[in-house]
């Protein structure tokens, strides 16, 4: 089945229109990828992080590609600062990281887009609750779309003549041992996160961490176990935001059957205070998302 068909028998004409649009995108900035410059641009997005030339051509491509989506209010991405105002009329609010782990391109590591489509046609205000769908974009050995609507998420695969496949219906995630720890810097300061650290080492739990949030929450749904976590401590404090990534892909994994934390609650309770919000993060099977929050309160 191809997505326009996919999309026409699962979501509303509305959201269609966003999701196509959000899949050319993805296909633009795929090519982009295997032949633009993998060096700095030079300059520094809204937040005062340093910008890759890839950066900003992906944003300019999601941005483009919005253009002409008249359901669509207002976009935020995270290398801008505020909400780009596109239709007044418009239903929806799209927030992007338009190429996220854009530092291990130039190693020719996988890396991706992440998209959120908010109801009420604002992001500030809102929790992940409002969304109405999500998703990500993988730009590796295979281009995959993988997004939920209402149901459990799916994978759509690019296809030679430009059309996107879909390759896997149903993705769900169960229990099993496998782990990708982000920010073990923290370590040093967090010792509960520590503890939590050397109990899936102890455990024999199989370590699948790439440096890029994409691939392996990808991997948590293909494989359909594991656990992604991105503690924090005062001297490295967690860099996730809420708005572009931990949203998102929290409403991404729970569709699959599994569960997020920030240490005490979903991420999807967390009400958006401003764009540049910054979150611990866990996501995954239930029970070892359950077992991150019994690690971090003690």
């Amino acid at each position: 089945m191809l997505l326009p068909d996919y999309l026409q028998t699962n979501s509303s004409p509305a959201i269609t229109k966003v999701i196509l649009a959000i899949s050319a995108a993805a296909k633009d900035i795929a090519h982009k990828i295997r032949t633009a410059n993998t060096g700095k641009a030079g300059s520094q997005n809204t937040f005062g992080e340093e910008q890759l030339a890839l950066d900003v051509l992906s944003d300019k491509i999601f941005f483009a590609a919005m253009q002409d989506v008249k359901e669509v209010k207002i976009a935020s991405s995270e290398e801008q600062t505020e909400e780009v105002v596109l239709n007044p009329d418009g239903e929806f609010a799209l927030s992007f990281d338009p190429l996220d782990g854009s530092s291990l391109v130039d190693v020719n590591l996988a890396v991706g887009t992440i998209f959120g489509i908010w109801g009420n046609g604002k992001i500030v205000g809102e929790s992940g609750k409002s969304l109405l769908s999500s998703g990500f974009a993988v730009y590796g050995p295979r281009t995959t779309l993988v997004f939920a609507i209402d149901t459990f998420p799916v994978e759509f695969t690019l296809q030679d003549d430009g059309s996107w496949l879909l390759t896997k219906e149903k993705l769900e995630i169960s229990e099993g041992k496998m782990f990708a720890p982000g920010n073990l810097r923290a370590c040093l300061e967090n010792a509960n996160y520590k503890k939590l650290v050397n109990f899936w080492i102890e455990n024999e739990y199989t370590l699948r961490y790439s440096g890029g949030m994409v691939p392996d929450l990808n991997q948590i749904l293909l494989k359909g176990k594991g656990v992604f976590s991105y503690a924090g401590s005062a001297s490295h404090p967690p860099k996730l935001r809420l708005v572009y990534e931990c949203a998102p892909l929290a409403r991404l994994i729970e569709k699959a059957g599994g569960a997020s934390s920030d240490g005490s609650k979903s991420i999807l309770e967390n009400t958006v205070k401003h764009l540049d919000e910054r979150i611990t993060i866990c996501v995954g099977s239930k029970e070892e998302v359950k077992r991150f929050e019994e690690f971090l309160r003690v």
